[in-house]
């Protein structure tokens, strides 16, 4: 029976794999319209409560990706996507003891221990 950690780095790995192997010939990398989508769909509520104060969503993703993209190639390969969901999970552990407000720009970002739906 596999633990709850290594289902839940098993499904990293699949839905990495589902958005970076979408072209034909797939170099297995993530385009940026690619990790956006792979973000909105599989990250909404991290998202929407770690939102800096004063950022639509769509910044937010292209700041993440811009910091994700160290080499500055314009894709992320699967090493740069795992450093940024970690960053993201960091911030969202630093303020998961407030309660989340999801309205954009609102004060109150944490979003309790549920770290998302369930």
């Amino acid at each position: 029976m596999t633990s709850k950690l290594e289902n839940a780095l098993d499904d990293i790995i699949e839905v990495y794999h589902k958005y970076s192997e979408q072209r034909p010939n797939s170099d297995d990398f993530l385009q940026k319209h690619e990790f956006k989508q792979l973000l909105k769909h599989h990250a909404k509520s991290f998202l929407k409560c770690t939102l800096p104060y004063g950022m639509t969503e769509d910044e937010y993703i292209e700041d993440l990706f811009k910091k994700a993209d160290k080499n500055r190639n314009g894709y992320l390969h699967f090493e740069e996507f795992v450093t940024t969901l970690a960053k993201l999970a960091i911030h969202a552990h630093n303020i998961s003891h407030e309660p989340c407000d999801e309205t954009p720009g609102k004060d109150g970002h944490g979003h309790g221990h549920g770290h998302g739906p369930n």
